[in-house]
């Protein structure tokens, strides 16, 4: 007599449904974003054209992190020209 239980789920095989459906709603949360501020839609393009040029996931996180660092330093200069513009608007 044969028995058949079912073996259980290996762990990589549960560890890449769990990653699979926190990426589902990863990019169902980006779409609701960016459905709410369609501004960004052009640099989520960007974003995502730069990203599949990057090849593993070491060389995606360096990209990232080149392109967060480029939009703060872009936003401190609009910072700086606005605080230039308020102190001689106060003067």
């Amino acid at each position: 007599m044969q028995n058949h239980i079912s073996s259980p789920t290996k762990p990589s095989q549960q560890r890449t449904t769990v990653e699979n459906e926190r990426l589902q709603k990863a990019l169902a949360a980006r779409e609701r974003f960016l459905c709410e501020n369609p501004h960004l839609g052009e640099y989520q393009t960007e974003i995502d054209r730069v990203l599949d040029m990057s090849g593993s996931e070491q060389g995606r996180m360096a990209v990232l992190g080149t392109m967060l660092q480029g939009k703060l330093l872009e936003m401190q200069r609009e910072l700086n020209k606005l605080t230039v513009t308020l102190r001689e608007t106060a003067e």
